[in-house]
């Protein structure tokens, strides 16, 4: 639950133009899910780059 509440912060707060940690990426698609995961940065108005360089945290 911690953690939940700790991810919920993270990308409340963070900006389109701030960089995402890949470990809050992670995290936000395991418990989400992907669909769920990019739904909620386009919603938050993150650019398609911004999502892209998110996907590219799923594949390292």
């Amino acid at each position: 639950m911690i953690y939940a509440v700790l991810l919920l912060i993270a990308l409340l707060t963070s900006s389109p133009a701030d960089a995402i940690p890949c470990w809050v990426v992670r995290r936000a698609v395991a418990q989400y899910g992907e669909a769920a995961a990019e739904a909620f940065a386009r919603a938050k108005g993150f650019s398609p780059k911004d999502i892209e360089r998110a996907k590219r945290c799923l594949k390292s």
